[in-house]
């Protein structure tokens, strides 16, 4: 979305409300200080429950009223929301359950003695914007009495028991006693917010099978979900979560808790919010993890990690920006840094690469200057696989595979697929075998990059259109990837002698889809079951996934004595990303964190 997620954003005449409607009002301001009775406090009014009704859509759009309650929250200053919430006093409640008794007055004027507890007349134009009730071309804010205690804020729990159980509390204070969970900051860098849920929510298919299970999951994910705002206009220089702000080394991770939320209720485009009216306070119930550890002996430690785009310019000149990744020179030094921070922390023997440059094997290329950087950040011997004479398929990103050559030795030529559906739709799987050290075994290496979700075809009888089961668009081209790898490794000449193999990459495929559970099917073992079951190594739409995978052959099963995910990317806010630091210097470090979007997934094999 490009527009701001808030209530400012959907009020299309404000320049004009500025320019007419609020001439007199600031005559109305101004007079109000000097008047002992203001008439415009004996005015008959609408109640704000008769404003809001039972339904979610106003039966007064378009009709001017007046109608009074107190101050709940001021947010009218230019870089807020453009107005304040009121809510009726008890007195003026009607008792109905069924009715809000708040409202937001979409003004930008407030009389200077106006604050938190001002028992106000209002006067303007019943609207509804992206689903909130308000009043829009506001006439006249008059304060009519001292101020008064605020509401008591209505206790709330997630989830909702449907839909629109929310609805009834629009406009008002509301307090969570129920620790709640950050479950996703997508838009926490340009729009300060953050979604919680009463626990953590995964994506339907990672742990339910397609169809009218992961529909119903769904569903339920839907009613558990509540956005924070931050009360800002776009973009806001300072991101307050957490306190006293976002940066580098005071990061807001999904999985941490966030305690005692107090605020408005207010709603978006049918997605409910708070409004925070007090600080929020956070535990940091999922801290960062440290380095992995290294591999234990007689081990090799297998890794396969999304680079995020590695584009590290065109041509000799390195010229900037590229079809893909960094825009700018210093862009990209910073997101080489992070990268290569990473992949030296991993302690990996053997690292399969997607989403790098396609570029070649020359000096300027991409993956040349990546494993010579990582050569000289660990001081081991690095080496990549060259898997063409220039580039390693039509696309502009492939997959690359490192390895360091005091662990493990090459075996024989690299292995492709060069038909359907890896010539055009999935990118060519990169397969090597590899002797470690010291011994005569050969384990076969798979990497791979399936093709994504997104794009999806036009015709709705595509048969990789989306089915709605939960898998989105081109499940079928990645399930026909998935059986045509695990065929090739069966029955190609050289590779179908060795039985020690692994297959890892970025499937885009849950663990419930088809493209994983057809691997299954087909003899492979996903050990992580055994280590720890709710890993994950994405998060998108405020659900935790793995769409990275590493599947082990029956021969090699019995020999993983670890396979984990290093949490160190999706569970951070997109905003510590290489590409945000142009404007939040505070924002980056050079460190291992957020410097992809997707986590790096590994195994460690004994031989």
């Amino acid at each position: 979305m490009n527009n701001k997620n808030s209530i400012r954003a959907n009020i299309p005449t404000k320049k004009l409300i500025r320019a007419v409607a609020l001439a007199p009002l600031a005559l109305m301001l101004a007079s109000c200080a000097n008047t002992e009775t203001n008439p415009a406090c004996l005015a008959d009014t609408t109640a704000i429950a008769t404003i809001q009704g039972a339904s979610d859509r106003s039966t007064l759009v378009g009709q001017m009223v007046t109608t009074r309650g107190i101050i709940t929250a001021d947010w009218t200053a230019t870089e807020q929301l453009g107005g304040f919430f009121i809510q009726s006093t008890s007195a003026d409640q009607d008792q109905d359950p069924a009715t809000a008794e708040g409202l937001f007055i979409a003004t930008e004027e407030l009389p200077a003695t106006a604050a938190a507890g001002s028992f106000v007349y209002v006067t303007g134009v019943v609207a509804e914007a992206q689903q909130l009730t308000q009043l829009q071309q506001v006439s006249n804010v008059s304060i009519c009495s001292t101020p008064q205690t605020l509401p008591e804020p209505i206790a709330l729990q997630l989830p909702q028991a449907e839909a629109n159980s929310f609805e009834q509390y629009e406009g008002m204070l509301v307090a969570f006693a129920q620790d709640l969970v950050v479950n996703g900051h997508y838009q926490l860098a340009r729009h300060g917010q953050f979604e919680v849920a009463h626990e953590r929510l995964y994506t339907p298919t990672q742990v339910v099978a397609p169809g009218a299970d992961a529909q119903q999951l769904a569903q339920q994910n839907q009613l558990a979900k509540l956005l924070i705002d931050d009360n800002r206009a776009p973009n806001p220089a300072q991101v307050p979560y957490p306190a006293p702000e976002l940066s580098a080394d005071n990061t807001l991770r999904s999985g941490d808790t966030l305690q005692g939320a107090v605020g408005i209720m207010s709603q978006y485009q049918r997605q409910y919010r708070l409004q925070p009216t007090t600080q929020l306070t956070f535990e940091a119930s999922n801290p960062r993890p440290a380095a992995l550890p290294q591999p234990a002996q007689n081990t090799i430690r297998v890794a396969a990690f999304n680079v995020l785009n590695y584009f590290n310019g065109e041509g000799d000149a390195k010229t900037f920006p590229t079809q893909r990744g960094a825009k700018t020179a210093a862009q990209f030094k910073r997101q080489h840094d992070k990268i290569v921070t990473a992949l030296a922390a991993m302690n990996a023997d053997i690292i399969g690469l997607m989403e790098i440059e396609n570029d070649g094997y020359t000096e300027h290329s991409a993956i040349v200057e990546l494993t010579q950087a990582l050569a000289v950040k660990t001081g081991q011997p690095w080496r990549f696989i060259q898997a063409g004479d220039e580039r390693f398929g039509s696309d502009t990103i492939t997959n690359g595979l490192l390895y360091r050559s005091d662990k493990v030795e090459p075996q024989g030529a690299v292995v492709s697929i060069n038909q359907a559906p890896f010539d055009s739709r999935s990118r060519l799987p990169l397969i090597q075998r590899f002797a470690p050290l010291n011994t005569v075994e050969n384990l076969v290496v798979a990497v791979n990059h399936f093709k994504s979700k997104g794009s999806c075809p036009k015709d709705s009888s595509h048969p990789d259109a989306n089915q709605d089961d939960g898998q989105a668009c081109w499940n079928a081209t990645r399930t026909q990837s998935a059986e045509l790898l695990a065929d090739t490794l069966d029955q190609h000449p050289e590779l179908s002698r060795h039985s020690l193999r692994v297959l890892l990459g970025d499937f885009n495929a849950y663990a419930k889809e088809d493209p994983i559970t057809t691997l299954l099917g087909k003899g492979y073992y996903n050990r992580l079951d055994s280590f720890d079951a709710a890993a994950y190594s994405y998060v998108y739409d405020a659900q935790a996934g793995s769409l990275d995978h590493l599947l082990v052959s029956a021969a090699l099963n019995p020999r993983v004595v670890m396979q984990g995910i290093w949490s160190i990317n999706a569970d951070e806010p997109t905003a510590l990303q290489y590409s945000y630091a142009d404007t939040q210097a505070h924002w980056y470090a050079p460190s291992a964190y957020r410097a992809s979007d997707h986590d790096p997934v590994y195994a460690d094999i004994q031989f």
